[in-house]
């Protein structure tokens, strides 16, 4: 833009000719503002609702709600002011209240007590605030930011990514939020680029020889903090470039940002990892000590798919291919593809994205649909385990008949030689209870129910009911023990206005002492739990919450915070210089609480 005095000096040397370009370039942008953001809406509101079937456009119940001022707030307030850079949608836990639906969210609320919503309303705002007061630490200006998992003082990607994304809906409120998410945008690329195989980092670089042997010999040192090769790790940062992408309303130059080479490479790394590990048996270079065979686990064939050794829960897989997080993967590189049409237009790269996304989905369907053989005598059906043994009962749909009245299930994990592991699912999320939610528009949806009603069932080994509470569990933590990550996907999930009001009234149950969410509560004494401060739980329970109800949980955390400083104050008595009562507002805002570090 020119200075308004050079300006004005052009303009007395060439009036007519520069009257005409100004008139032209000016009907050019407001022509563009116009029809792009009319695309935006247009490329939302067509978009596949398989995808999601309970995340339609934002709701006329959420305008209402901010009409009648209840705290209520879009995506950003006005998402005209300039259109996202991918004009589509982000994903569920970068949303924020944008797919509410008006019919669930009032049937939802009917079967709440008042007491109920009053405590879920102040569990969402407790949550809300948790990760960017007590888990970042911002360098400088935002040049890197580390994002802590809680309770351990590492940083999971996968975790980190959904911490952050959570606070995109919020840059209007918090502009200082950009730079901070685009520093922790950073630091992952960062970290990626450092070693694609590993899972966890460390807020400090540490020599490896520092460390004890058993460390050394896991892969720790640098900034690694746990070498588990888990590939939707890199799947949630790819995701979060998109979520980051997807922000409408007040991300003026998003591209710009994107457009660096850090973040160019270490896309580029990741997807020259993942095929390397199509083809784990012949190609790969990893291997870790806790791992069979001599460290590369157990054997595999070429399926198309991605290899993985460890689970989002970070627990050794059965078998190599991880069906949901493959699903997560072949999302991500769809989105990638589109990014570097925008971005980078790195041809190389865009044609090895879309090839690799393409042989995954292959895969998928070859090697991920299983049937459900009915047992002899008997009138229902089985399937494998999550023992790990390959189960008789449960076979791959492509080497299947498809006669018979045998029905078809998603496995969680398959190895290309014959070994099937269904009826399972772990609550860490890439789940096949969380199918809808990946960014994974090829999946069948009677499949996915069939699938999520096994999961929900006693045909899963690890799904458990109480006194108290009943739900998914893990390997990871205690037999009896149930996730709040899989009762808020579940939630997500459903479009059961009863079922989702029975999830948030034993959400209410799995506080702890702190009043926050945790890895695991037992099923009969939900104070007994696992992981204090576990802040991807928190995050999803505000977007559980949001997604609900169309209510942000913004202004609930700020009233909470207010109050939280009028405590803080209370206890020292110093009258305003106006001679007016000390009220909150003269005090810090949230920004000041933000952690930093020179």
């Amino acid at each position: 833009m020119l200075h308004r005095g050079a300006a004005l000096r052009r303009l007395q040397h060439q009036p007519l000719a520069l009257y005409f370009s100004l008139a032209v370039n000016a009907y050019v942008v407001l022509y563009l503002m116009f029809h792009t953001s009319t695309m935006v809406h247009q490329s939302v509101s067509s978009g596949d609702s398989r995808s999601n079937p309970v995340h339609p456009l934002m709701s006329d119940y959420t305008r209402a709600h901010r009409a009648e001022g209840l705290g209520v707030q879009p995506l950003f307030g006005n998402a005209n002011v300039w259109p996202s850079l991918t004009g589509a949608a982000p994903e569920v836990w970068a949303a924020g209240t944008l797919g509410a639906n008006e019919s669930i969210a009032l049937a939802v609320e009917a079967a709440l007590t008042p007491d109920e919503r009053e405590q879920l309303q102040a569990l969402c705002g407790r949550c809300l605030h948790q990760t960017i007061t007590q888990s970042v630490e911002v360098r400088g200006i935002g040049e890197s930011v580390f994002v802590a998992t809680g309770d351990i003082p590492d940083e999971w990607l996968r975790d980190g990514a959904v911490q952050m994304s959570l606070y995109l809906p919020r840059l209007a409120e918090h502009p200082v939020l950009r730079p901070i998410i685009e520093g922790a945008i950073r630091t992952q690329a960062y970290f990626i680029l450092s070693d694609p195989w590993a899972n966890s980092y460390r807020k400090d670089w540490v020599r490896p020889e520092r460390l004890g042997k058993f460390e050394r010999q896991i892969g720790r040192g640098g900034w690694v903090a746990t070498r588990n090769f888990e590939v939707d790790s890199g799947a949630y940062w790819l995701n979060l470039l998109w979520n980051y992408a997807s922000t409408p309303g007040s991300l003026w130059a998003a591209a710009a940002f994107l457009n660096s080479s850090l973040i160019h490479d270490a896309a580029a790394l990741l997807l020259d990892t993942w095929t390397t590990e199509q083809r784990h048996e012949t190609d790969s270079p990893y291997r870790y000590a806790e791992l069979p065979r001599e460290g590369r686990g157990a054997p595999s064939n070429y399926t198309g798919m991605i290899w993985s050794g460890f689970r989002p829960s970070d627990d050794p897989n059965t078998y190599g291919f991880n069906i949901p997080v493959n699903m997560y993967a072949a999302g991500s590189l769809e989105r990638l593809v589109a990014l570097n049409d925008r971005v980078w237009r790195d041809p190389a790269l865009g044609a090895a994205a879309a090839r690799l996304a393409a042989e995954i989905r292959a895969g998928i369907e070859a090697f991920g649909v299983v049937r459900l053989q009915p047992e002899e005598g008997q009138g229902g059906a089985s399937a494998s385990a999550p023992s790990g043994a390959a189960s008789s009962s449960a076979s791959s749909s492509s080497s299947s008949s498809s006669s018979g009245s045998a029905s078809t299930i998603y496995a969680y994990e398959v190895d290309g030689l014959g070994g099937v592991l269904a009826s399972f699912d772990d609550p860490n999320i890439p789940s096949l209870l969380s199918i809808p939610l990946l960014g994974y528009p090829h999946y069948d949806p009677a499949t996915y129910q069939r699938t999520r009603s096994r999961i929900l069932s006693s045909a899963n080994s690890h799904y458990y009911s109480g006194r108290v509470l009943s739900g998914c569990g893990s390997p990871h933590t205690p037999a009896n023990y149930v996730w709040s990550l899989a009762h808020c996907v579940q939630g997500l999930t459903s479009a059961d206005p009863g079922e989702r009001a029975g999830l948030f009234k034993q959400l209410l149950q799995m506080q702890g002492s702190n009043g926050l969410m945790h890895e695991s509560n037992d099923v009969n004494s939900p104070q007994q739990l696992t992981r204090p401060l576990f802040q991807w739980a928190n995050s999803m329970l505000v977007v559980y919450f949001e997604q609900t109800f169309g209510r942000s949980c913004s202004p609930l955390a700020e009233a909470l915070r207010q109050q939280g400083v009028a405590a803080r104050e209370a206890g020292q008595s110093l009258t305003p210089r106006n001679g007016g009562p000390d009220l909150p507002a003269y005090y810090d805002r949230l920004e000041q609480n933000i952690p930093h570090v020179p």
